[in-house]
């Protein structure tokens, strides 16, 4: 689910590191269809300049008046009658539409008529976005694909080229067509209502709560476009900030939109970061691709990113009466998301029939969750593998072959994924709060370093005539130290100018996600994996992080994704600032070793390799070797015929090897004990 998000706080504390714990998605059929979105469409066709998944030469060989108003016409028709004007008044409720281009390709196979079929699949997305705060509220995607069956002197030379633009160009203009259709169903967001039931310490209390769909981060706004900010929310209530407003009294009715369901569970928000990608993969169209289908399966709320949002925003300006300085940028989200995407393996090995050949394709995709103190919540990875009988070199061209292995991986890994927890929360009650600082009593319980959340206070309202206590927060905090039956609080930040006593008998309100570590100890993965065999395991060291985040011997931090993720998450592309890290320091570390060698190879009807394989974790503190754990394997390569290439026949083993060192890997992060820090 993809929710609208606002970032015109002036004047209040920051929330950082999981603001968005009490992620709100509502129960269906509390929010209703929302009349008075309208859209704004953008002409033109966007692009990032250095996206090399497009061919930037036949891009730029198209008359730009031609394609902006191919992409008016075409959206102005998908959205007859709900087209509204951008202005000041009205940006709070109209969307700027815009089609942005992110993959361009083109195939070539062999047929049986000696001909060849050439294809040129085109992937594009809309964007619906909130212009004055960055907020993207929804996006959908698709991929044309136009075809030609040539002879072969059609494509020596210049020839291709030549024969690529003209599909390229019919499958553009194809998919600007379909795309916006699509866009047109789909884009049907509904209204999100709360009212204002009382106030304290200058914080707002709504009558509405995650339940019902509303997120902390979130921003309403009421019919006179004042804005208020969700800082806190609760199953049934949630407490606000106002933002922007002449006057808010109680009984305002606020609302916001939402596109996609919503089912009443929390829902963090985070962000995809690709740190690895296949070649001919761009960053924005694989995070979009992953983003888009995460968000339907897990219980996370995507903040998805728009590399060419501050073009898109100045066509918007140029258009409106709208300026650069009236526009506000999003909250930075409170989760990254570490994707990881390996070249995938291909090999085709001969069979006992000479017009006949064995291919195979296999992608394998890898993600972690991760908090902004850098620990690793949860990993998943997603595989897709593909063996087909090849006759008389009749297929679908190999590249062809290869991007569904990476698209399917995508997708077996956005379904893993789906399978995290739900996110709960856990309360502990304040012990003592004193000049030595604020303690809660947690003697069964046990929080990760930096954990964030919210001190709240038992408040009386008033609601409906009625006298009532909520928790309602007066400050977010970490959780800083653990001090025998009690945890110290630490980073106090009022949610207000108010500043009440912190009291015995508050409580401390926390998100758990994730995976539960088995210790409270902290480790990390040591920077230097080492091989000491001939052969090298696919993705090492990733396969040697997921397996340890999904055993999770200890707390796991991953501290080296800030780099990656500051790269993407700026105010470039929309957000208010970078990301609030406040990293833990971790002296513990785990370093993965590998010797892999073939022994020998025996061949009868067909050949096999004999194999051994063995896996270290070595546990180091301060560069200081302590613990250890090791496996050793022996086994055979899947078989093969002898006349096949060595280098297909290395890629095969290289499989084999990937499929044992995940079993051994998984087997040695279980049976890892840290030492206690």
């Amino acid at each position: 689910m993809i929710t609208l998000c606002s970032s015109r706080l002036v004047g209040a504390a920051s929330l950082r590191s999981l603001l968005a714990s009490l992620v709100l998605a509502g129960v269906a059929g509390s929010a209703v269809a929302g009349a008075d979105a309208r859209v704004f469409p953008v002409g033109g066709v966007f692009w990032t300049e250095n996206n090399t998944a497009i061919d930037q030469r036949f891009l730029r060989s198209l008359d730009p008046s031609k394609l902006r108003q191919q992409v008016q016409l075409a959206l102005d028709a998908a959205f007859a009658g709900r087209i509204g004007q951008l202005t000041r008044q009205t940006a709070g409720d109209t969307f700027a539409v815009s089609f942005h281009l992110t993959r361009m390709a083109s195939y070539t196979a062999n047929k049986a008529d000696h001909n060849i079929e050439l294809r040129t699949p085109v992937t594009g997305s809309i964007y619906f976005t909130n212009v004055v705060t960055g907020e993207i509220l929804f996006t959908t995607t698709s991929t044309n694909t136009a075809v030609a069956l040539l002879a072969p002197r059609a494509l020596e030379g210049a020839g291709r080229k030549n024969e690529e633009d003209k599909l390229y160009a019919s499958a553009l203009s194809a998919l600007i067509e379909q795309l916006s259709q699509q866009a047109g169903k789909e884009f049907q967001p509904r209204t999100v209502e709360a009212s204002i039931t009382g106030s304290s310490n200058a914080l707002l209390l709504l009558s509405a709560g995650y339940k019902q769909g509303l997120q902390s981060g979130d921003c309403l706004e009421d019919q006179n476009g004042n804005l208020i900010k969700v800082v806190y929310a609760g199953a049934d209530y949630a407490a606000a900030q106002v933002v922007l407003a002449d006057e808010v009294r109680t009984g305002t009715v606020f609302h916001k939109y939402v596109v996609g369901k919503i089912d009443g569970r929390l829902r963090p928000r985070a962000t995809v970061i690709a740190s690895q990608l296949p070649e001919g993969f761009s960053s924005e169209y694989v995070t979009q691709l992953f983003s888009e289908e995460l968000g339907a399966k897990a219980p996370l709320t995507m903040v998805e990113v728009n590399p060419g949002f501050a073009h898109l925003l100045n066509t918007v300006v140029q258009k409106t009466d709208l300026s650069n300085n009236s526009t506000a940028q999003r909250d930075t989200p409170d989760l990254v998301i570490r994707l990881h995407i390996g070249e995938p393996v291909q090999y085709e090995t001969a069979t006992n029939l000479g017009f006949q050949t064995t291919r195979g394709f296999s992608a394998d995709a890898y993600a972690e969750l991760i908090d902004m103190s850098g620990r690793v919540l949860f990993a998943a990875s997603g595989h897709d593998s593909q063996k087909i009988s090849v006759t008389n070199g009749l297929d679908l061209a190999p590249a062809a072959r290869r991007e569904i292995a990476i698209k399917n991986a995508l997708l077996a890994l956005a379904q893993n994924m789906g399978h995290l927890a739900e996110a709960r929360t856990e309360t502990a009650k304040v012990a003592r709060a004193d000049a030595n600082g604020v303690y809660v009593a947690t003697p069964n319980q046990l929080y990760a370093s930096k954990a964030p959340g919210f001190v709240l206070h038992p408040t009386s309202f008033t609601v409906g005539g009625k006298a009532t206590i909520l928790p309602f927060p007066v400050y977010e905090a970490v959780a800083e130290q653990r001090v025998e039956q009690e945890t110290r609080l630490g980073n106090l930040l009022p949610l207000s100018n108010a500043r009440p006593a912190v009291q015995a008998g508050d409580l401390f309100e926390a998100l758990r996600l994730g995976k539960t570590p088995k210790s409270p100890a902290l480790f990390s993965l040591c920077p230097d994996s080492e091989n000491l065999g001939t052969l090298a395991t696919p993705q090492f060291r990733t396969l040697a992080s997921v397996a340890l985040a999904q055993a999770m011997p200890g707390q796991y931090y991953a501290a080296d994704v800030r780099q990656q993720a500051d790269d993407v998450i700026s105010v470039r592309n929309g957000f208010n600032s970078k990301l609030q890290w406040d990293l833990a320091t971790v002296r513990t570390c785990v370093q993965p070793v590998q010797r892999v060698d073939i022994v020998t190879e025996e061949c009868g009807d067909t050949c096999q390799k004999s194999l051994t394989a063995r896996y270290t974790l070595r546990v180091r503190t301060d560069n200081v070797v302590g613990a250890k754990q090791g496996l050793e394997s022996k086994f055979r390569s899947t078989g093969y015929q002898k006349a096949s290439n060595a280098a297909d026949v290395m890629n095969l083993i290289r499989l084999d090897v990937t499929d044992e060192a995940q079993k051994l890997l998984s087997a040695l992060a279980t049976k890892l004990v840290l030492p206690a820090n």
